[in-house]
């Protein structure tokens, strides 16, 4: 007996000592982990003009790595903490509204596939294509309506906050495809979403969050509320934006106008017990978020091309290293974040910078995150492409404009500045030129292209024709466009319409005294005019452009002095139209000569296709919102 009770002893203290052995070496990967994220943050801070940066990382419901980096503040050089301060998510602040609404289904209470409008009875919900909108539309981002924020998507002081019904009625989008034809990320819709929360649970969005999410998680430094609790707002970080080459403060920004959407300001340790929800099964110690059921649902893919990353229940999909994760990215002006979880082995993390640069030195620590933890054989980089590829090429080719974009609105003259192009080349390519690099795909499969050196992947769609209609970038899309829809052909109609303005107002100076009567006389004024007006309103813009700061935009909208300068493009064309009336008689007129006739021919023309352009691009008339 004393033999077995010995063996039993030495048995039990091996299996301590493996313990305690394999605790150390966990531990001592995390501290190598650390020492790694250490210099690969310190690269982006020696890269770009950061203040801070908060992080968290989870595993097997454990928070394993908890680090601030940088400053919260940087006029009293106050160190970032994890715990304590708060950051802006943005658009990770979805992920929260989307869980209220999976909760809410978990009760009975809403149905994804129904009709949203059954629960909104403050103002009506579009439907220009006869197709209801359903909350699996608003999750997908595929409701077929416009994007705008210029002027309204945030609130410059407290004084401008108004209910959320009141901002969904006033800047109600246009439906401009049919539900599910297409996704094209909306603000608009989640914050419907987190109304249709408020209606369904009878108190506001901000209190069902807190209730049913914040407090059970033991989230005590998180708050949908704007202005931020009082016992809050001394633990704000400092947002900051880059003016003359140094980081400033940005002031608070309010989003409450489309709060469900990214009015979250939560510190980074506190996004670990909701995380780890999610990755256990929707339990958090003795917190049942959600059911597994639930959460198993709310990560599955919902929407989206099979050839690339889809959107799930709000999350949508990340693929590196040949693994998946959902994830969910966030950006206010001063703060950029990323939340990425990989629910199969319950890791996940999330990282808020607080300064402007921060959207471009999120990607790089993401992926070298990934990077370190998943580390596979890498995927086949130079992908040999299907024999038949070279018409499938040739029909890719052409120019795309993403699907995210007013259609409607002022705002949406941004597009003009160029639309994303594909370019066949060699061996079955395609060639994507971008502001900092061209990227080479290559067809792996009939329609889907890998990136050759890369890992991001492009599909298209094609109509029942066989012609593309639609790219696919991940989760994002772009129309293919027509030629004469293509912001390159646009611009080419405001090069020569410019140039031909000139020169009718220099040979009008230059022609000042000579006579002429009639039809010659009434049109040539006509065209002076028009080109008087177009000249003088590009000078306007300009002005009007060169004093707009693009990070007030979506504060200080529309920009001082726009309205009258944007009377002259009516006046312009109301000219051309004139213009267009002697087009004949100038023809008949005996005193013209034939350069003359065919001059007054060109401009008139060129000014009537400028005339469509600024129809396109919503400049004739004052569509603010």
């Amino acid at each position: 007996m004393k033999k077995y009770l010995m063996l039993a002893l030495i048995s039990a203290l091996n299996l301590h000592a493996q313990a305690e052995d394999a605790e150390l070496a966990e531990h001592a990967e995390y501290a190598r982990f650390e020492a790694y994220l250490d210099g690969l943050v310190a690269a982006q801070f020696n890269d770009y003009k950061l203040a801070g940066m908060t992080f968290v990382m989870v595993k097997d419901g454990d928070i394993r790595l908890s680090k601030g980096y940088g400053y919260a503040h940087l006029d009293n050089l106050t160190p970032v903490d994890p715990a304590t301060h708060l950051f802006r998510p943005g658009s990770v602040s979805k992920l929260f509204t989307w869980t209220a609404v999976m909760q809410l289904v978990e009760q009975g209470k809403l149905d994804l596939k129904a009709d949203v409008s059954q629960y909104v009875d403050q103002f009506d919900i579009p439907n220009e294509f006869d197709t209801p909108l359903t909350m699996e539309n608003l999750m997908t981002h595929t409701p077929g309506l416009e994007d705008g924020a210029a002027g309204y998507l945030f609130a410059d002081e407290e004084s401008d906050l108004r209910p959320l019904a009141e901002v969904l009625e006033t800047y109600t989008p246009t439906q401009v495809a049919r539900p599910g034809e297409y996704s094209s990320y909306s603000n608009w819709s989640t914050a419907l979403a987190g109304l249709i929360v408020a209606n369904i649970s009878g108190q506001s969005f901000e209190s069902y969050v807190d209730e049913h999410i914040f407090q059970p998680l033991g989230m005590n430094y998180a708050t949908f509320d704007e202005p931020l609790p009082e016992g809050l707002a001394r633990h704000m970080s400092t947002g900051y934006v880059e003016e003359r080459g140094a980081l400033e403060d940005f002031g608070f920004e309010f989003i409450k106008n489309f709060g469900p959407a990214g009015a979250l300001s939560a510190s980074g340790t506190d996004l670990a017990p909701f995380m780890i929800a999610h990755l256990n099964g929707g339990s958090y110690g003795s917190v049942q978020l959600l059911q597994p059921d639930t959460v198993a649902l709310m990560h599955s893919n919902l929407y989206g091309h099979p050839g690339v990353e889809n959107w799930a229940h709000g999350f949508y999909e990340y693929k590196r290293n040949g693994n998946r994760f959902i994830t969910h990215g966030g950006d206010t002006i001063a703060f950029h974040s990323q939340l990425v979880l990989d629910p199969d082995e319950r890791f996940g993390f999330y990282l808020s910078f607080n300064a402007g640069d921060g959207a471009r030195a999120r990607g790089a620590i993401v992926d070298g995150i990934i990077d370190y933890f998943y580390q596979p054989a890498p995927p086949d980089y130079s992908p040999q492409a299907p024999e038949d590829s070279a018409e499938r090429v040739a029909n890719v080719a052409g120019a795309y404009r993403v699907t995210r974009r007013s259609f409607t609105k002022l705002e949406g003259v941004l597009g003009l500045a160029g639309d994303l192009t594909v370019q066949p080349g060699e061996d079955g390519t395609i060639i994507v030129p971008g502001p900092q690099q061209t990227i080479r795909f290559v067809e792996v499969e009939p329609y889907v292209f890998q990136q050759v050196g890369g890992q991001s992947r492009l599909a298209f769609d094609t109509d029942d024709a066989g012609n593309v209609t639609l790219a696919h970038l991940g989760v994002f899309s772009g129309q293919k466009l027509s030629f004469l829809a293509q912001a390159s052909t646009h611009q080419l109609v405001i090069v020569l319409a410019l140039l031909s303005a000139l020169f009718v107002v220099i040979n009008g100076v230059r022609t000042r005294g000579q006579t002429s009567a009639g039809a010659a006389r009434t049109g040539r004024r006509l065209l002076i005019a028009a080109s008087s007006l177009l000249l003088v309103f590009v000078i306007g813009l300009g002005a009007v452009l060169s004093g707009l700061d693009m990070n007030r935009a979506v504060f200080d909208f529309p920009p001082a002095g726009v309205g009258p300068v944007l009377l002259l493009p009516l006046l312009f064309v109301l000219c051309t139209a004139g213009a267009i009336g002697y087009l004949v008689p100038v023809w008949r007129a005996a005193e013209c000569g034939t350069w003359a006739r065919i001059r007054y021919t060109w401009v008139t023309l060129i000014f009537i296709a400028l005339g469509a352009v600024m129809y396109y691009w919503n400049l004739l008339g004052w569509n603010y919102y």
